[in-house]
């Protein structure tokens, strides 16, 4: 990672390019290594987590990590952690505005 990337991963872009080179590389399996990475971004290893992590299998090439500092291995378990599906809100939903405050707490006074 550090020797293709850099030491310091910052961007989501960063991210996107190293899948680019994996996928065009046309290989089945890939170790990332981490030896040397000093420092990520919560945005890199989110899109990083996002591209590569998140749905195992449906990369065209599997993904090994190795040599993960703790301090990154803790931030791909905090932001798998976060990872959820929005609610979608269901076509019947009813939307309801309102005049002022009052009347917005009124609405959810009995």
């Amino acid at each position: 990672m550090a020797a293709i990337l850099s030491p310091d991963l910052k961007s989501r872009m960063r991210a996107q390019d190293l899948k680019a080179l994996i996928e065009n590389s046309g290989v089945d399996a890939v170790e990332m290594d981490f030896h040397g990475v000093k420092f990520a971004t919560r945005s890199f290893i989110d899109e990083f987590y996002n591209l590569f992590l998140k749905t195992p299998g449906t990369n065209a090439f599997s993904v090994e990590l190795v040599n993960v500092p703790a301090d990154i291995k803790a931030m791909l378990d905090a932001v798998s952690r976060t990872q959820v599906r929005a609610n979608v809100i269901p076509s019947q939903s009813q939307e309801v505005s309102f005049k002022s405050v009052k009347e917005f707490l009124n609405y959810f006074t009995p």
